[in-house]
């Protein structure tokens, strides 16, 4: 396995058995989409109010992306939920692409700001929106592009590196 997969199933295992279970629901499977998560699976652990949790996705054959977060709830509670409806919420993306031209390795650090939707006492959903930051961005030329006579090379200035983001999450608590 790759590195980044070993940290993310280390932080994974480590905030799973780190601390002492609650009776609460406090382990959640997730599946969703998002910029720059992707369409994504992953597990997040709950202690009081914050979460902890990590994600695979994957858009096509050539891209993926290995997620962390860190989620913070505050507000009213929830009729269905012991965890407040609103949080803030840290994450770090790794994305990985592949082409038959390049490779590229990129770090990205986002913050939102979300809601969670309770439909049941298990099961909910939660939107969030914010801002991605590209910490790094590696690449790796394969083989040369064939040339296609256009030769564009566009400075978007800071939104070569500040990008808004978005997500959408299913829940399942445990």
């Amino acid at each position: 396995m790759k590195p980044v997969t070993h940290f993310l199933l280390a932080l994974l295992i480590c905030f799973l058995f780190a601390q002492p279970t609650y009776a609460q629901k406090s382990f959640s499977l997730i599946a969703g989409a998002g910029f720059a998560e992707l369409i994504h699976v992953g597990a997040r652990y709950q202690q009081e109010q914050a979460q902890w949790g990590a994600s695979i996705g994957f858009a096509g054959h050539s891209l993926t992306s290995y997620n962390a977060d860190i989620l913070f709830h505050f507000g009213k509670e929830s009729s269905l939920s012991s965890r407040k409806p609103w949080y803030v919420r840290w994450n770090f993306t790794y994305l990985k692409e592949k082409t038959e031209y390049e490779k590229i390795n990129t770090s990205i650090l986002g913050a939102r700001i979300g809601r969670e939707f309770n439909i049941s006492q298990n099961f909910g959903i939660d939107l969030d929106a914010g801002f991605i930051f590209r910490i790094d961005e590696d690449k790796t030329q394969i083989k040369p592009r064939p040339s296609s006579g256009w030769n564009l090379d566009l400075d978007l200035g800071v939104f070569n590196y500040l990008l808004p983001a978005v997500g959408i999450n299913a829940f399942y608590k445990f």
